[in-house]
């Protein structure tokens, strides 16, 4: 702030000795009219400079909230992706109506998977073989697509 009031200083001091250097008649007339323009833009040039800071700050906050929404929207494509995955290959099997629910986590850009649950309350079977180790083929299809641990994976009837 000081050096910004010594430059005000440094050219009114300046307008003097122009003032007093340069003869009168219309010379005199276009340099002071120079003169006076050069020092509206010194002055206004901290006020450009605040503008020029504000505006940045809004770009980059506005592009990092673009950048959060679309990173949160691509990893929940890939969970939704991985979740039709899995109850594509059940229904291929013969195990319809379950619901897939992964849960996971962004940290630091990246996609962690946290958890699957699994609700067979509705569950329909047309494959009586499968009907004895369902658990045991589900958790394995999990498994399989996501790289899940048995320890993550809950079921619900």
């Amino acid at each position: 702030m000081s050096g910004y009031i010594l430059t005000i200083l440094g050219i009114v001091l300046a307008g003097i000795l122009i003032d007093i250097i340069v003869p009168t008649g219309k010379i005199n007339k276009y340099i002071k009219s120079i003169f006076a323009i050069f020092v509206v833009a010194v002055i206004l040039m901290p006020v450009v400079k605040f503008i020029a800071k504000s505006d940045e700050i809004t770009i980059n906050y506005t592009d990092y909230e673009i950048e959060q929404n679309l990173m949160d929207y691509i990893f929940s494509s890939r969970v939704n992706a991985y979740e039709n995955e899995i109850i594509e290959v059940l229904e291929n099997n013969g195990l319809s109506n379950i619901d897939i629910k992964i849960n996971y986590s962004i940290n630091s850009n990246e996609l962690s998977l946290n958890s699957c649950e699994v609700n067979l309350k509705n569950m329909t079977s047309s494959n009586i073989e499968m009907h004895n180790n369902r658990y045991e083929f589900i958790a394995e299809t999990i498994k399989e697509i996501t790289n899940l641990t048995d320890e993550v994976i809950i079921f619900y009837e």
